[in-house]
């Protein structure tokens, strides 16, 4: 049993060693410098901030179809025939025939029912329906950034805790080894404490592997090695701030990321309208072409002419031409007459799912405000219950020592130690929570931090 002991003395020597040196070769990280490091880093920001670049290459008069089309075309080609007749008129044997036949055409849509217009306006909401989205992802990054960080802080405060009631235990179970080494300790006692001891160190092992596992979460949201150290230059302590509910509600209505964002899908889908009802209206189109054609045909028999034999025969082809085309769709089976229905129907949806976000934001914000009240009182009594239990477990030290109260009233005490300590630390980060929430919904995360 005394080696059992000894090793697990050992333990705890060597990791404060260890965790000691470890400290010296860390970075220090500050609450700011955490959310600045994952806006540089964070992978679900950079994706969302390339999705915003391909929005803004779109959002050009060109791609809505402003400019005219213009292509070239060009065609070479070689054929061969070998022709026997008796026609005097036509020539016969073989004859090898090369062309090619380069060609530019232009096609412009001079008028569509001002769909190029409608089409340009879409094009500028969704680059701004974009920017609304990264800026909903910087934003919900930036909240997870915050309670990653102190849940980090909660979990090293934790921590404490345990290795404080790790040594209290040790402290008890070495004093009862030496009043059974003076025959004034029985067995039952000594294993007690053993029990106790090994627990509470199974409880403090349990707990550091919860701390490294949230520097693990923070390092993944700052997009940083996963077992990267750092030394945490804030503290677990919110700045208590008495809200105004009309206040926090004005503030969300004009300027919560979502809401703004499905506005600005209300009018994409308004743009729709615009778009379909263009189909009512004629379309006119102005074509323009123009080639230039060469070929050369190869006599296998070369003929005569009045300026000699010729074996071959060049000939030029210049084209070109204009035309002005006006389509009008006079029946299609009711098509536009339903596409104008449904984006109409979809407008209409798009109204509903703003009254549904306005209503469900407002629950949101009101539980969340009542929350964030409800927990600053709580943290209030669990700072008094704290200092309560420690005081306790100070005279319960004092008293087990002098025979007052046994170790199961001492082990009770040590317990609701445990309890309390982790209980207000958690008080604290539950206020963070709150706090950090009621920012991100009326739209203050960024300006608070």
């Amino acid at each position: 049993m005394n080696n059992q002991i000894r090793k697990a003395t050992l333990v705890w020597a060597l990791l404060g060693l260890f965790v000691g040196n470890v400290l010296q070769a860390q970075d220090q990280l500050s609450l700011s410098q955490a959310i600045e490091m994952g806006l540089s880093n964070n992978f679900s920001i950079q994706i969302e901030k390339s999705k915003k670049e391909q929005a803004a290459n779109l959002n050009t008069w060109g791609q809505a179809g402003m400019f005219p089309n213009i292509s070239f075309n060009a065609s070479p080609s070689v054929s061969y025939q070998d022709l026997e007749t008796d026609n005097p008129f036509r020539f016969g044997g073989s004859q090898t025939s090369s062309d090619i036949s380069p060609s530019v055409q232009a096609n412009w849509v001079l008028f569509d029912g001002l769909n190029v217009r409608m089409t340009k306006g879409k094009l500028a909401l969704l680059e701004e329906q974009s920017g609304g989205n990264a800026q909903i992802i910087i934003e919900n990054t930036v909240q997870a950034i915050i309670l990653a960080y102190y849940t980090v802080l909660l979990e090293e405060r934790r921590t404490e805790v345990f290795s404080n009631t790790l040594n209290l235990s040790r402290d008890r179970y070495d004093y009862v080894k030496l009043k059974g080494d003076l025959g004034s300790a029985v067995t039952f006692d000594i294993l007690r404490d053993k029990n106790a001891y090994l627990t509470d160190s199974s409880n403090y092992l349990t707990q550091v592997l919860n701390h490294k596992n949230a520097i693990r979460n923070l390092n993944l949201l700052l997009a940083q090695p996963i077992d990267k150290s750092y030394q945490f230059t804030d503290s677990l302590a919110v700045q208590e701030t008495n809200f105004s509910l009309d206040e926090l509600a004005a503030a969300m209505k004009s300027t919560n990321s979502n809401l703004r964002n499905q506005y600005v899908n209300l009018e994409i889908l308004q743009k729709e309208i615009g778009i379909a009802r263009s189909a009512i209206y004629p379309r006119l189109t102005f074509n323009l072409s123009g080639g230039n054609g060469w070929n050369h045909v190869e006599l296998g028999t070369p003929i005569q002419t009045v300026d000699g034999p010729v074996s071959g025969i060049n000939t030029s082809t210049l084209s070109l031409s204009a035309n002005l085309t006006l389509s009008f769709t006079l029946y299609n089976g009711g098509k536009v007459k339903n596409q104008i229905k449904n984006a109409r129907i979809q407008e209409q949806i798009g109204q509903l799912q703003i009254k549904d976000l306005e209503l469900t934001l407002d629950n949101s914000l009101i539980s969340t405000y009542d929350r964030y009240n409800l927990r600053q009182n709580l943290n209030s009594i669990a700072a008094v219950n704290l200092e309560t239990a420690d005081l306790n477990l100070d005279m319960g030290a004092e008293r087990y020592r002098n025979g007052s109260i046994n170790s199961f009233n001492y082990r009770d005490l040590q317990i609701t130690y445990l309890q309390t300590a982790l209980s207000y630390y958690q008080s604290i980060y539950n206020l963070i929570e709150s706090k950090t929430e009621l920012l991100r919904l009326s739209g203050g995360i960024l300006s608070e931090n």
